[in-house]
């Protein structure tokens, strides 16, 4: 059986584009020369073919940091006499909008070290200081600042990197990069000191960032060290990035374009040990089954210590880890999906050294949301040789609370035990086997997964990617099951054209309670290929991409088909926007329904003040009831980001999804969840957050305030309040019929954590 839409075909998405299109200006400010800078860009200043090697890849700039005696004072003020006689690095190139092309603004940055730390200095200059952006924001919150950002690659193996960035007001964002992504993961935090200043022209900053900070391969006593080593430099005003070793969008990935950092000797063997002791106390009340309200009071205590066993191996012991998510999951809107939703790892003892845990491809083997409630752990990640290993260790007391109970089964005999091991070698640059174990044990059950990756580079511009598993799975009722999963990657990557292909297997009994799987039981075949041109105007790059996929499950039965086109395009003023039209085959319950849907997206960043962002659907989906039925849909995701002042930023975020019934024309659900977000910096360690939000499908709305005095990544104070309403016939129909809102629970809470260093 099948249900076609009768919908005429349309497509939004080229009006968007034409729109979005008249509206920007021409790309000249990212082009113009600095005061005493640059010489104008012309399209014969890019890096031509003849300045590579024979493989095609530019030659790795090198620099060597100067040795100090003294430290400098860290305030943002280059005026000592170690900047004097530091390393001082000035050439960079772009890496868009030209790229290849001199930056076209002067930016300098200066290098040296002791024993203890690394040290940066940075000068930015700007011929219009109008272009600058710099807010007063909590750490890790400059994505939209102008920044200066230090990456470093200490075993040059091109597997993981760190990044170091500063604004110009000094606040800082750290993160860490792995070789096979582009995307770096922001969770991780380490302790490093910075200071900034805006200054006449342009701002300064000074970095100083602790070797004890960083994994690094030892030397003997006078052997130099060389690490991998970038500087990058944002330009949101011109919509320019500048590298100094410069990046090309012709070869794959950012760490095998990393210059080197040499001539450091003599680096500190002193042990990092870290202790960071945590008290949380929270006084809440709610409603209780009768109509009234009842209180809780709860103080908890825990403590982290953290021991590195070398330069390159840290060992992680936890008792009570506290927990607590200060920031909510951001809403998604749950009605109507086939599918379970994907919750991201917010708790940092587990968000720390995560990183060795990841699998490439598009499966999560191991999801630490699924550990509700630990009460110890254990993790020791490192790397030897060629040799990186990862090992966690914890208990889930939130196991014997869910189960039933067992007669003569005391409590505390009611967690279950979760231990993940993984060991990854490198076999060449950006490339790797591993292996990964997980086992989940809790009283007769329990979920065992075995499983094989490698990823592999070909040349600058090709990768091959494999992952073969098996699990082992006993059930409370003693089902027991086993079951495989295969994903296997052929990616191409390049500025014009690239491509992947690839072929996903779940089979059905595939049980893994330690990660995520969306989905079992298919066999998934994906083809995708884009390609772009570079007009370097107005429009800064554009082009098609066009992607069929399909699912059959093991029964040999097609269960799923989508084949889209999408027209995306990148345009000066920080401007972007794609559209889509998509054919859709969905079985659900043994009927075939096919679908026709459009998507457009965009992101407006031209100005310092406001930024937008939105994607929206529209057209035919299926209703998943008991009873199958095609209507159709207008899903709308916008975000606006309003910066009046520096210290100033408040995100006003709508999703909202309407599903009519096509054969009544009656609306069956239209749900709206607003989320608003305020921040006031008051000083640089300071600040107050409030959230507001609301939902139409729960009939919700809630208040949340937060005191925030940050000293550093790990020494923090928290307080805050929380307020949530509901509509009372959504409560309990029999205890309150009314529409009236009426308070659900409230609570106080306050958290302190204090990060010893030694």
């Amino acid at each position: 059986m099948s249900l076609r839409p009768s919908l005429p075909l349309r497509t939004p998405w080229g009006v968007l584009l034409a729109l979005l299109l008249c509206l920007v200006p021409r790309a000249t400010a990212a082009q113009a020369p600095s005061q005493g800078g640059s010489p104008p860009v012309t399209p014969s200043t890019a890096i031509s073919p003849s300045a590579r090697g024979t493989s095609g890849r530019l030659a790795r700039p090198t620099v060597s940091a100067a040795r100090v005696a003294t430290p400098p004072v860290i305030d943002g003020r280059l005026d000592e006499p170690v900047w004097r006689t530091a390393a001082r690095v000035t050439d960079f190139v772009q890496q868009r909008p030209l790229e290849g092309a001199p930056g076209s603004e002067r930016t300098e940055v200066f290098i040296a070290y002791d024993s203890e730390a690394l040290y940066v200095g940075i000068h930015a200059y700007y011929s219009d200081p109008a272009v600058m952006r710099a807010n007063r924001v909590d750490r890790d919150a400059t994505q939209n600042d102008d920044t200066v950002a230090i990456y470093f690659d200490p075993f040059l193996d091109q597997q993981r990197g760190y990044s170091f960035s500063v604004n110009g007001y000094g606040v800082q964002s750290d993160a860490m990069l792995a070789g096979t992504s582009t995307t770096p993961d922001t969770s991780w935090n380490v302790l490093y000191r910075s200071a900034g200043t805006p200054v006449e022209g342009g701002w300064t900053a000074e970095m100083a960032i602790p070797f004890r900070s960083l994994r690094y391969p030892g030397r003997g006593a006078g052997e130099a060290h060389r690490w991998g080593f970038q500087i990058q430099r944002e330009i949101y005003g011109k919509n320019e990035t500048v590298a100094w070793a410069p990046i090309s969008n012709n070869v794959m990935g950012l760490l095998s374009q990393m210059g080197v950092l040499e001539g450091m000797r003599d680096l500190s063997t002193q042990r990092n040990l870290e202790v960071l002791p945590t008290v949380t106390t929270v006084a809440t009340r709610r409603l209780d089954g009768a109509g009234g309200t009842i209180g809780d009071e709860i103080a908890e205590a825990g403590i982290n210590v953290k021991y590195g066993l070398s330069s390159n191996v840290t060992l992680d012991v936890t008792y009570n880890p506290d927990f607590s998510q200060i920031e909510s999951d951001r809403p998604q809107i749950e009605i109507n999906q086939r599918f379970p939703l994907f919750f991201a790892e917010l708790r940092p003892f587990f968000l720390e050294g995560q990183e060795i845990f990841k699998v490439p491809g598009p499966f999560s083997f191991l999801h630490t949301r699924t550990i509700l409630d630990p009460q110890v752990g254990l993790k020791l990640t490192g790397k030897n040789r060629r040799t990186a290993f990862g090992l966690v260790v914890a208990n889930d007391e939130a196991a014997g609370r869910a189960a039933a109970p067992v007669p003569g089964v005391p409590p505390s005999e009611g967690s279950a035990l979760v231990v993940s091991g993984r060991v990854k070698v490198d076999t060449s640059r950006e490339s790797f086997v591993a292996v990964i174990a997980n086992d989940r044990e809790f009283r007769d059950t329990h979920s065992r997964l075995a499983l094989f990756d490698g990823s592999f580079r070909l040349g600058q511009n090709y990768r091959i990617q494999t992952t073969a598993g098996f699990t082992d799975h006993r059930d409370e009722t003693g089902r027991r099951r086993r079951g495989h999963v295969l994903d296997t990657g052929f990616v191409k990557q390049g500025r014009a054209l690239g491509f992947v292909i690839g072929e996903n297997i779940v089979s059905p009994d595939f049980r893994n309670d330690a990660g995520f799987m969306s989905r079992v039981d298919y066999r998934k075949t994906i083809g995708n290929v884009s390609y772009r041109w570079w007009p370097q105007g107005r429009v800064i790059n554009w082009g098609p991409r066009v992607q069929h996929e399909r699912l059959y499950d093991f029964g040999g039965v097609l269960t799923d088909t989508t084949t889209s086109f999408t027209m995306q395009g990148t345009f000066a003023n920080n401007i972007s926007a794609s559209g889509a039209t998509l054919r859709i085959l969905e079985r659900y319950r043994g009927i075939d329904f096919y679908k026709t849907r459009y998507t457009a997206t965009a992101t407006v960043n031209a100005s310092r003040r406001v930024l937008f962002r939105m994607d929206m659907s529209v057209g035919d989906e299926t209703r998943f009831v008991v009873n199958p039925y095609l209507g159709h849909t207008w899903v709308l995701n916008a975000t606006v980001t309003l910066r009046p002042s520096s210290r100033v930023q408040s995100e006003v975020t709508l999703n909202t999804t309407r599903f009519t019934d096509v054969r009544s024309d009656r609306v069956d659900f239209d749900v709206k969840i607003l989320r608003a977000i305020t921040t006031y910096q008051f000083t640089p360690r300071l600040l107050v957050r409030n959230i507001l939000d609301a939902n139409t499908l729960n009939r919700t709305v809630g208040l949340n305030l937060l005191g925030t005095y940050r000293v550093n990544a790990g020494t923090v104070f928290f307080v805050g309040y929380d307020d949530r309403y509901r509509q009372e016939n959504r409560i309990d129909p029999v205890l309150f019929p009314g529409e009236a809102y009426r308070r659900t629970n409230r609570a106080v809470f306050a958290k302190l954590q204090y990060l010893y260093r030694r």
